[in-house]
């Protein structure tokens, strides 16, 4: 294998190393294979946008508002600006100062404050397009070897940190565990302060600004790899301010990494036992400002005067598999800073827990890594099951192309095994539970809905089961008719599991079921009957009609009617009317025992003229009105059974009201 960006696993890292060794024949068989490659075009689609924001601007408000205009946010410099979609048609949120759809140009540059101008060079950088590599210049790229893994890895007590909680949200040393969702990035470059070592480099302000745009397109380039990731990126930005260290970090051996990561994460506020305490340390104050569910860091070394811009023991690139950093050297060995891209987008997959794939990284087939468990079936060392070009298996080649092999992302967690858009990790599933209701007691049919929702993770065969979605919205519904509302207990939607609330409006009396609808942040939903509510009909509870049928049995030929006598109640006015009818005709008035409605408790009569009526069963219905303007909602009933043949009115002989 000719070129390549390397690395090797051990329980808690991966190294990539870089030795200048190139055979004359790799060199012949490299100039055609690198001749035919095609120039990648890299204009982004119209919906693309650089929004700078104004001083005081809410950027998470202002994400919100693009995604539900249908738009989606990619990159976040906080209180700077955003690159992202906005729809073409989408109104401008509150907060954006400026939307720029193509390159700013140098006198709107000028104009930008530097935050916001660093973010709009990187949005220039972003829209160059970028040429297929130089075939002399790949020549150039030396064949990669292994070198002995002397990384630390993570103190123990920090993983045991993962489990003690019960809690399903990621916990401290939990900062990469798949690549879905928002991610805080911080990038740290050292300066030398000749106070220990001779100062041998010092950033210059192109140096930096080619730094956060190669960053920034290799974060990119993952997020256009798989859109149903939903990433978006947060950046502290430390190139406009470089960490000044003691030391003089490429002129030493990596591992001496523990003095000069050691140093500027004092300096930085970020103490421990070792650098992994003071990198989560940084990592989770990053995830708690920036409300992300995942962070790492990015360490940059100065090495543009460096002959070989290698560490003294040949590294120039390495990262830790699931975090929390990894380092970078600007001149980026052979494949020089202008493929830092290239490289930085390699060690991602690291961090995110993809395993190398060239032969030298001596990673099996069948070695498992990530959230799923994913095999490494891609790998060139061993007969594994595909044998397809991958960022994985290093080199610019397949940075250009695009190129992420389904084993690389499955081990990312970019697995849909269902087809629903939500990847697997994402794709959790949403419960019910303690539903309860209470009726209100001056109103007894609105009832008020108390109950818990939650969501459980997606189970991992290889790490502790997360999960990063949190509940998004609760909806309710009574009898299938319209959505409403549900409020959360603590004012808002925002973590995994809440308590909901929701007040009905007036119901009608007797069973009424009512329905839940839960879709958390991923889309994910849950739709329920978490009741069949016996609902108390108001009026009922101030009016009550009740009809008594009398025994009729006449002769055939004789006129056949049945009467019936009821009475009408009413516990908060008098009695104004009642109203009969027989099966669905019109409801007409029945006639008052006495002459007069006009008390709260009045007897009636009503007659029903069976030669009028079909053979077969027939409902008689009575209801009353008081004087207040309240009208029963629950008839009085009785059922009728007719036989033309003979007359006959078959018993029982008296019906309740309801």
């Amino acid at each position: 294998m000719s070129g390549g960006i390397v690395g090797r696993t051990c329980p808690n890292s991966v190294i990539c190393r870089f030795l200048r060794c190139v055979a004359s024949l790799s060199l012949v068989l490299t100039i055609g294979w690198v001749s035919t490659l095609p120039v990648q075009a890299s204009q982004p689609p119209s919906s693309r946008a650089l929004m700078v924001l104004a001083p005081d601007a809410d950027a998470n408000s202002i994400v919100e508002a693009i995604r539900q205009a249908g738009g989606e946010v990619t990159h976040v410099f906080p209180s700077a600006a955003l690159i992202g979609q906005l729809p073409l048609d989408a109104q401008v949120p509150a907060g954006v100062n400026a939307v720029y759809r193509q390159a700013v140009d140098e006198s709107s540059l000028s104009n930008l404050s530097g935050a916001a101008r660093r973010a709009a060079q990187v949005w220039n950088a972003l829209l160059s397009p970028q040429p297929a590599p130089d075939a002399m210049q790949s020549l150039a790229v030396p064949q990669a070897e292994i070198a002995n893994d002397a990384m630390v890895p993570p103190l123990p007590e920090l993983g045991a940190l993962n489990t003690l909680t019960t809690n399903p949200t990621p916990a401290y040393a939990e900062t990469s565990e798949y690549f879905i969702g928002r991610v805080a990035v911080g990038i740290v470059l050292l300066e030398s302060d000749g106070s220990l070592d001779p100062s041998t480099e010092d950033w210059t302000e192109a140096e930096r600004a080619l730094v956060l745009s190669k960053i920034t397109a290799a974060l990119d380039w993952w997020a256009v790899r798989e859109p149903n990731a939903h990433l978006t990126f947060v950046y502290d930005d430390g190139t406009a301010a470089p960490v000044a260290t003691r030391y003089e970090p490429i002129t030493r051996p990596f591992g001496h990494q523990n003095y000069w990561i050691a140093d500027a994460m004092a300096k930085m506020g970020y103490t421990g036992f070792s650098i992994f305490d003071q990198v989560r340390a940084y990592d989770n104050a990053l995830r708690k400002a920036y409300r992300t569910d995942w962070a790492f860091t990015i360490f940059v070394v100065d090495s543009s005067n460096d002959g070989d811009h290698l560490f003294f023991d040949g590294y120039f690139a390495y990262a830790y598999l699931g975090g929390p950093f990894m380092v970078l050297t600007s001149g980026n060995d052979g494949y020089g800073p202008e493929n830092l891209d290239a490289v930085a987008a390699h060690e991602i997959g690291h961090v995110f827990l993809a395993l190398d794939q060239y032969v030298s990284a001596s990673q099996a087939c069948t070695s498992r890594s990530g959230y799923l468990g994913a095999e490494n079936q891609n790998s060139l060392y061993g007969n594994c099951a595909s044998n397809v070009t991958s960022i994985m298996r290093g080199q610019v080649y397949p940075y250009r192309v695009g190129a992420v092999d389904p084993y690389a992302r499955a081990q990312l967690g970019w697995r849909d095994s269902d087809g629903d858009r939500i990847l697997d990790p994402a794709d959790t599933t949403l419960s019910v539970a303690n539903v309860a209701y209470v009726a209100d007691a001056g109103r007894p049919n609105v009832l008020t809905f108390t109950g818990n929702v939650q969501g459980a993770p997606y189970p991992s065969s290889l790490r502790r089961s997360i999960l990063i979605n949190t509940i998004g919205r609760v909806q309710y519904r009574v009898a299938g008719g319209v959505w409403g509302e549900a409020q959360p207990a603590d004012g808002r939607f925002d973590a995994y599991a809440e308590t909901f609330t929701f007040t009905t409006p007036p119901l009608p009396g007797g069973d009424v079921a009512v329905d839940l609808r839960v879709v958390d942040t991923a889309g994910n939903e849950l739709v329920q009957t978490i009741a069949t509510a016996v609902v108390a009909d108001p009026v009922d509870a101030i009016l009550d009609t009740t009809l008594a049928r009398m025994a009729e049995r006449r002769s055939v030929g004789e006129p056949s009617r049945v009467a019936y006598i009821g009475q009408a109640t009413s516990t908060a006015s008098f009695i104004a009317g009642v109203y009969y009818r027989v099966d669905d005709a019109p409801w007409q008035p029945a006639a008052a025992a006495d002459g007069a409605f006009d008390g709260p408790q009045e007897s009636f009569t009503v007659t029903v003229d069976l030669n009028s009526l079909s053979s077969g069963l027939h409902q008689v219905q009575a209801y009353s009105v008081d004087g207040l303007g309240n009208v029963e909602t629950s008839p009085a009933s009785d059922i009728l059974s007719v036989q033309q043949s003979t007359y006959t009115v078959f018993l029982p002989i008296v019906a309740l009201g309801q």
